[in-house]
């Protein structure tokens, strides 16, 4: 059965191309996104503009104060580490769900799949892209609807935080090797605390490096 296609109103197409704009890194953390410029950019009307913006401020993507444009949101380290913190307790949830379940992890390898697929691409918006793919799918698989509609939110705040440095990934060559590795880990033998000291290692390292970039 044919399923008909979604239909997009043009603010939301807006939406999704402001937000892809982030995602990939075209602008910097606090830079001005006027309503206009947007408009302009994209061959919309101001209004429809606006709420193109809003809908990403009420997101947490943009920021806006009463009587100014939108900003770029800015992060410190203390918020980082924040939403690391609520991010290690979703996915060490569903990690500890999925090894005590036996759960199919379909997913997850094709998660891994598109990761390896990636090749030598360098277009950091798309490995942005299947490394939260990765992630989304390992708590997807871990049964909660609920944490998978909290990790949802969260994982917007942390394409944007990806979106700054681009030369991430440092334990293995490639970022298919390095999710390859915990794959492994999680579809394996693997005792639950080996598989709890990768996985933690594994965004801390993240969060680590985000912290020292910040600071710096």
């Amino acid at each position: 059965m044919n399923r008909p296609l979604q239909t997009v109103t043009v603010a939301e197409a807006a939406t999704n191309r402001l937000r892809d704009s982030l995602f990939a890194g075209h602008f910097k953390s606090g830079e001005e996104i006027k309503d206009t410029h947007i408009a302009d950019e994209y061959g919309i009307a101001r209004p429809t503009a606006r709420i193109a913006v809003q809908h990403l401020v009420n997101e947490g993507m943009l920021v806006r104060e009463p009587g100014y444009s939108a900003r770029v949101r800015t992060f410190d380290p203390a918020q980082v580490r924040d939403i690391f913190r609520v991010r290690k307790l979703i996915e060490l949830d569903a990690v500890r769900a999925v090894k005590a379940s036996g759960v199919a992890l379909d997913g997850v390898r094709r998660a891994v799949d598109d990761l390896a697929g990636l090749g030598d691409d360098l277009d950091w918006a798309r490995i942005a892209e299947a490394d939260a793919a990765f992630h989304k799918s390992v708590v997807d698989a871990g049964g909660s609807s609920r944490l998978s509609a909290y990790f949802e939110g969260i994982t917007k705040e942390i394409r944007l935080l990806l979106a700054l440095p681009k030369e991430h990934y440092g334990r293995g060559s490639s970022p298919f090797e390095e999710h390859e590795e915990l794959f492994l880990l999680l579809a394996g033998d693997a005792t639950m605390k080996q598989l709890e000291k990768a996985w933690t290692y594994h965004l801390d390292e993240s969060c680590d490096f985000l912290v020292r970039r910040l600071s710096a």
